[in-house]
């Protein structure tokens, strides 16, 4: 199982280094068609470390923190109940919920809908507390963020470095919640760490392609891939 793993981390990793979105939305579904759910999701969080820090390093200068905190907050006081519900509900549950969510992520990028609003403490820490059980759950903290953030309008740059340091932050939390929920162990974490090179290969491999193919085609294949990735997922789960 191990190779296998490694080539759909590093692939994944290419799909974020290129389109900047989608590591965790097309690695996860895959590594359940060989390992639960409660094994793939840590790996994931453990793995996805590298990919957060490449881009943080590029976009720190961009940080607005304080106008961020209660998303940040939210998120992560909230990631230790999706962690708890990871390791409280089936698998099979736990596959459809991910197979759910990667297909209506998918078809709403697709869509490009885009809803108008005004950025408010609640708003911030509503969205927070969503994405903090969705990462918890199943490392799936953009999805809120990205379209909380979009439809209020956030600056490009403060979007890119201030959503890098969400999910860094994130991610840091959910590692010891996921020992702390009886997920898994110190050690099968330590072990995920091998990880960490595939999937910063891939998303260096992600960045160069990005600089010198065009994005549109390759982001519109990718976005009905993972809709139909999600979609089938689910339904293996239920079958």
């Amino acid at each position: 199982m191990l190779y296998p793993a490694l080539s759909i981390i590093c692939l994944a990793g290419i799909l974020q280094g290129f389109c900047g979105f989608g590591y965790s939305l097309l690695a996860l579904p895959l590594l359940c068609l060989f390992a639960p759910a409660q094994w793939a999701v840590p790996v994931i969080a453990v793995s996805s470390l590298a990919l957060n820090i490449m881009v943080l390093s590029t976009s720190w200068r961009n940080l607005r923190l304080r106008g961020f905190l209660p998303l940040a907050l939210a998120g992560m006081a909230f990631t230790p109940l999706g962690a708890w519900m990871l390791g409280s509900l089936s698998d099979i549950a736990v596959r459809v919920i991910i197979g759910i969510t990667v297909t209506l992520s998918a078809l709403l990028s697709l869509s490009k809908w885009a809803p108008r609003m005004k950025r408010t403490p609640g708003g911030m820490a509503v969205t927070g507390t969503l994405s903090g059980i969705f990462n918890g759950l199943t490392t799936f903290s953009g999805p809120p963020a990205v379209i909380y953030l979009s439809a209020t309008e956030t600056e490009k740059g403060s979007f890119r470095a201030n959503l890098s340091a969400f999910f860094l932050a994130l991610t840091l939390i959910a590692i010891p919640s996921f020992i702390g929920a009886g997920v898994t162990s110190a050690d099968n974490l330590l072990q995920a760490a091998i990880f960490l090179p595939a999937a910063a290969l891939g998303g260096t491999v992600g960045i160069l392609l990005a600089k010198k193919v065009d994005s549109s085609v390759f982001r519109k294949t990718a976005l009905v891939t993972l809709s139909l990735l999600g979609a089938s997922g689910a339904i293996q789960a239920l079958l």
